[in-house]
């Protein structure tokens, strides 16, 4: 830690305090002084003797020299701290200085040994390539020989089955094409078998689907008669059931409605429209569509499917 700037501030506070002393000694001394020569007592008098006043002085001027001399003592001890640390920082910085000087003269040491040792290292890898190049020269020379000879031969073991290979292959190609021949000429009669199988099937396959479409033909007419005549059923159903709801003395006699209801596919209704007729007759017809709410639908889906969205016709 460093103590300077400690030893600054209480050095400056020391002197303020000084100047303090000093400034009320002044002060104070004087008149205490002039009043016990030149004053008699009076307690009526306005300038008389004020020991109390003398006594507080007194006891805080004892009380600041005391605070002088601590802060003194206190600027002594730093200083000597300071001193310490000063000391002890130049004697660090000497023996780190003789450190380095010393790690010098090591390092000088330490790179003429390298360099020395650098120059062996180099001079015996020099003629160890040397030896390595002779030995590399004469192995060349042996191997180039040793290879002329296998080249020989392997170039006379080559020629000879090159000519094996060549009568293989002959022998092999009259084979393949034999076999080509056997297999295009099966090849052909299974074509022309499979395509009259083929024909034939095809044949058959056309006749039965002619068959199926006439025979389902007939039968979604016979489905489309039946779920006609099941719609009109229903739709008979449906408005006699909205029918027994409408109010007849308010119809107006002499006069229609023509509506047009969407109903869910368990029979309620979902919608009403009135497309044209009467307004007052109109008006209790769609009375009673709603009050009616549910219609009877059948349970078979294509039926139903018509019935989604009707138009009904009442009154004449």
């Amino acid at each position: 830690m460093n103590l300077y700037p400690i030893a600054l501030i209480a050095s400056i506070f020391l002197h303020l305090l000084l100047g303090i002393v000093l400034v009320f000694s002044f002060e104070f001394k004087t008149p205490v002084k002039e009043q016990k020569e030149h004053s008699n007592p009076s307690p009526n008098s306005e300038h008389k003797t004020k020991p109390d006043l003398v006594h507080a002085v007194s006891v805080d001027k004892s009380a600041l020299e005391k605070q002088v001399k601590k802060l003194a003592a206190k600027k002594a001890a730093a200083e000597a701290a300071e001193a310490k640390r000063v000391a002890d920082l130049e004697r660090r910085a000497r023996a780190a200085e003789n450190k380095l000087q010393k790690d010098k003269q090591d390092i000088k040491q330490l790179e003429k040994q390298k360099r020395k040792a650098e120059a062996d290292a180099k001079a015996a890898k020099q003629k160890q390539i040397q030896e390595s190049n002779r030995a590399k020269e004469l192995k060349k020379q042996a191997e180039e020989q040793n290879a002329l000879k296998r080249k020989a031969e392997d170039e006379a073991k080559k020629a000879k089955d090159k000519a094996k290979q060549i009568e293989e292959e002959l022998k092999r190609k009259a084979e393949e094409k034999r076999k080509a021949e056997e297999a295009a000429k099966k090849a052909e009669e299974e074509r022309k078998r499979k395509a009259k199988e083929a024909a034939e099937q095809a044949e058959l396959e056309r006749q039965m689907r002619a068959q199926m479409e006439a025979e389902q033909a007939a039968r979604n007419q016979q489905r489309q008669q039946y779920v006609m005549t099941e719609v009109e059923k229903y739709t008979a159903m449906i408005k006699s059931a909205i029918q027994v709801n409408i109010n007849q003395d308010f119809v107006v006699a002499g006069t229609a409605c023509r509506v047009q209801i969407r109903i869910s596919q368990s029979g309620v209704v979902i919608s009403t429209k009135i497309l044209s007729g009467n307004a007052v007759t109109c008006k209790e017809v769609d009375k009673a569509i709603n009050k009616t709410y549910q219609v009877p639908v059948s349970k078979e889906a294509d039926v139903t499917a018509k019935l989604r969205d009707i138009i009904l016709n009442f009154g004449e």
